[in-house]
């Protein structure tokens, strides 16, 4: 509840409860992508899946893949291609740079990744434009807070689903919420909806139209 979205030593949330993750999973099964930042990768042992299998069967009635294709911004292309969230993965995975040499392009084709490079292109334009083109509409971004603090700064998030939970992390070095210099002019939201779950409140704001009553 003081921003932090992890602490810093373990890097990925666990204090949220379950059913937090399975509205999780809930709305990655509404996603046609899924839009993470590297070092969410770097901390994560597994892909992104919906962890739910009346979930994905509805997906595949719905003539769509079980499980949400993937995306993962990264400038530095530092990820662990060897690791369960590549080896492991049962969906298509993309990975958004600037620039990639020819050895990175290889550790990605190894593991079946699509690498795409925006070169000069403002990045995540590049990104969203060649994602549309192969055919995804709805993206889910799930963080970290330099991806959602990038994707404010150029007004390309229209949902924000929040969970507050009665936890308090602490720590200088935690990743928070939002991880990035000051957002000029700050970014507004109107709460659409707003749930309480034992202690914990599940929010969701709209960056336009009509605020329903909370």
């Amino acid at each position: 509840m003081d921003g932090r979205i992890a602490d810093a030593a373990e890097g990925a949330p666990n204090f949220t409860s379950r059913y937090d993750r399975e509205k999780l999973f809930r709305l990655r099964a509404e996603a046609d992508v899924l839009m993470v930042g590297a070092n969410t990768v770097r901390h994560e042992l597994l892909p992104p899946l919906v962890r739910n299998a009346d979930l994905a069967e509805l997906r595949r009635a719905a003539g769509k893949p079980p499980h949400p294709a993937v995306v993962i911004v990264s400038r530095s292309l530092d990820l662990p291609w060897r690791a369960g969230y590549f080896t492991r993965a049962k969906q298509p995975i993309f990975v958004l740079t600037t620039e990639a040499p020819a050895s990175v392009r290889q550790s990605a084709a190894d593991v079946g990744v699509t690498v795409l490079e925006a070169g000069d292109q403002d990045l995540f334009q590049f990104g969203f434009n060649q994602l549309h083109a192969r055919g995804f509409g709805q993206v889910l971004a799930e963080g970290g807070g330099t991806l959602v603090h990038a994707l404010l700064a150029r007004d390309l998030v229209d949902r924000f689903y929040l969970t507050l939970a009665p936890v308090a992390l602490g720590g200088r070095d935690a990743p928070l919420l939002v991880n990035g210099p000051s957002l000029k002019p700050p970014v507004s939201f109107l709460l659409h909806h707003c749930e309480q779950v034992d202690s914990e409140l599940h929010l969701e704001y709209r960056r336009s139209g009509e605020a329903s009553p909370a």
